[in-house]
């Protein structure tokens, strides 16, 4: 990786004196030239997912912001994420996005979209028009900026086909018009490839040719989308998590996963803004509201489509390296336990293993408690006479937390290969241990990870080790042996937490055992 970093690095000095030529070139002739606009872009779902009469459209927004109540927000907002469903199911909690902007009196906005109807792998696409017209009148687009976007490769492209049936963009614009006024601009992008190629080239692109702070970017977005209202919840609230700690990575793998554990059918635009925000030096992200069709509309509680309202804010004298900051509490998927709760799961882990063991089958669990239903990742400790006997788990969910908590404890009585299978004889003397786990976050500073809090995982090719927060108390380490120690357990040298290759990932867990209910 390195040989290939030094190769890279003399390509650009080799090429330098060609590149800066090219650079000189465009200051007085554009790199792409921009077709000639399409004039006057009409509103396509006018009528469906908002009123298409202006009085009832107006009439409708304003009560949305009305009822939005915003606390104060202190700095300056990069970007907001809004929901992009029809307004009677997601305009209450747009309505908390356009409430924060309007404070700030801005008039410049950059709209980011998802494409529902036309795909294009590599391309994000600029509407190339002077003009977006909604019922309540005609927005100018500033086309300067649409030339700049055009300019900055061939993976930017003006094909109506991502405009001409699109909504998502689109209902963004009556909120604009009711907040901004007549002094509105908007620069409105449809993307249809979220791969992490495109977020890394579109959230560059926004910085260069938006460095203004009078511009304010939109991911559009919705949540998950046709869950049952209490997983739906559960996976929302996780998305929502990952967003808070700007882990752009991990929620690109979770949105994409076989698991979904988190749902966003506006990932690329979120992880485009997300990288964009960070690069710029925003650290802060305000959850402003979250809801679904449920909750608003209170439509079919079976399948509802989730929604939310975010802000992205860049505190006043902030340093680009203060992006690196994380929180300090990390929640566990689904959220916190009660005690009765870790309780149900302490003897569901006992009544898996004592099963398993004499049978070798693992028994059919149900539970009634909503709350083990959801989606959960945890690890169960087998320990006997106090020394470690069996320790397995999952680090995202795939299944019910319950059923999660029953597979592992299966697994670490028989399937741990470090130890040999738990014989039937031993059953009396296992003490149970169960580790409910948080979502993933990377590290960027190691001056921020504490020992007894946070869990390790080392992450390089097909090397991977992780550690429970556990463990380092356990044993008594101080952050750097953790470190050295994550590294030998993923296969790789004690000291490869310095390879600038090596991803470090931190989580935390809500560990309890047996002892603490006796």
């Amino acid at each position: 990786m390195q040989v290939k970093k030094f190769l890279f690095l003399g390509l650009l000095l080799a090429l330098s004196f060609s590149a800066c030529k090219k650079k000189q070139e465009s200051e007085t002739a554009p790199l792409r030239k921009l077709p000639e606009s399409a004039g006057v872009f009409t509103a396509v779902v006018a009528g469906q997912f908002y009123p298409a009469d202006a009085g009832s459209l107006r009439e409708m927004v304003q009560s949305f912001l009305a009822q939005a109540q915003v606390p104060e927000i202190s700095g300056r907002i990069f970007a907001v994420l809004s929901p992009h469903a029809g307004y009677i199911y997601s305009g209450p909690v747009a309505g908390y996005a356009y409430k924060a902007i309007q404070a700030t009196g801005k008039k410049k906005f950059v709209i980011i979209a998802p494409s529902h109807h036309y795909p294009g792998p590599g391309k994000v696409a600029v509407l190339n028009a002077d003009y977006y017209q909604t019922p309540l009148g005609k927005v100018r687009i500033n086309r300067e900026k649409v030339q700049k976007l055009f300019e900055q490769g061939d993976w930017v492209t003006t094909d109506f086909n991502y405009f001409s049936s699109e909504h998502s963009a689109e209902v963004q614009i009556p909120f604009l018009q009711i907040i901004a006024g007549e002094q509105l601009e908007i620069v409105v992008i449809v993307m249809p490839d979220p791969s992490r190629e495109m977020t890394e080239k579109l959230a560059k692109a926004l910085l260069k040719v938006f460095p203004e702070p009078d511009w304010i970017f939109i991911a559009s977005s919705d949540l998950s989308h046709y869950h049952p209202d209490s997983i739906a919840k559960s996976i929302d609230r996780n998305t929502l998590n990952l967003i808070e700690q700007l882990a752009s990575d991990q929620l690109y793998q979770e949105g994409i996963g076989p698991s979904r554990t988190a749902e966003l059918c506006g990932l690329g635009p979120v992880i485009a803004v997300m990288d964009a925000f960070k690069s710029a030096g925003g650290a802060k992200v305000k959850i402003l509201d979250a809801r679904n069709s449920y909750d608003t509309a209170k439509m079919d509680p079976e399948r509802v489509v989730g929604y939310a309202a975010v802000a992205f804010v860049i505190e006043e004298g902030s340093a680009r390296e203060q992006s690196s900051a994380e929180p300090e509490e990390l929640k566990p998927y689904g959220g916190d336990l009660s005690l009765e709760q870790k309780k149900e799961l302490l003897r569901i882990a006992r009544l898996a293993v004592e099963t398993y063991v004499k049978t070798n089958k693992i028994p059919e669990v149900e539970v009634k408690d909503e709350r083990l239903k959801q989606p959960g990742a945890a690890f169960v400790t087998l320990k006997k006479f106090g020394e470690l006997r069996g320790c397995i788990g999952h680090i995202v969910p795939q299944e019910p937390l319950y059923l999660c908590v029953r597979d592992v404890a299966c697994s670490a009585a028989k399937h741990d290969y470090r130890f040999p299978p738990i014989k039937p004889e031993e059953l009396k003397d296992l003490e149970y241990e169960i580790s409910v786990l948080s979502p993933m976050t990377p590290v960027k500073d190691i001056n921020i990870i504490k020992v007894g809090r946070d869990g390790l995982l080392m992450k390089m090719g097909p090397y991977q080790g992780l550690l429970l927060p556990q463990v380092p108390v356990e044993q008594g380490w101080d952050r750097d042996t953790f470190l050295n120690h994550t590294c030998m357990k993923a296969g790789m040298s004690p000291d490869c937490w310095h390879n600038p290759d090596v991803q470090i990932l931190r989580f935390q867990g809500l560990v309890f055992n047996e002892k603490d209910f006796k």
